[in-house]
């Protein structure tokens, strides 16, 4: 019995990649963006959301954010747009979906 349980299999033989060896995509919200909402102005922002709640291919819950942005308090907006940076990215000044 103990002749059986001598050899441990190891990642290696199982063809498992290493620990070392598993590239780990970074996720878009570990991606480091900085804060949109420095250089953003009031006026910037709230296009930004009116933006996605304008947008025909925003989803249901993103809509809903952009209403909580438009009127959250200051500290509340940047959260939203920290947490959520797709508003930013996809809506925001410098796309193709933001509207003035």
């Amino acid at each position: 019995m103990q002749g059986a349980c001598q050899k441990m299999i190891s990642e290696y033989d199982l063809g498992l990649p290493r620990k070392a060896e598993v590239q780990v995509q970074p996720l878009l919200s570990q991606l480091d963006l900085g804060n949109p909402i420095v250089t953003m102005t009031n006026q910037e922002i709230f296009n930004t959301f009116a933006s996605v709640i304008d947008c025909s291919g925003a989803s249901p819950f993103m809509k809903r954010i952009a209403q909580a942005g438009l009127v959250a308090n200051p500290d509340d907006k940047a959260l939203i747009l920290k947490t959520w940076p797709e508003i930013y990215l996809h809506y925001g000044p410098y796309s193709a979906l933001y509207k003035p």
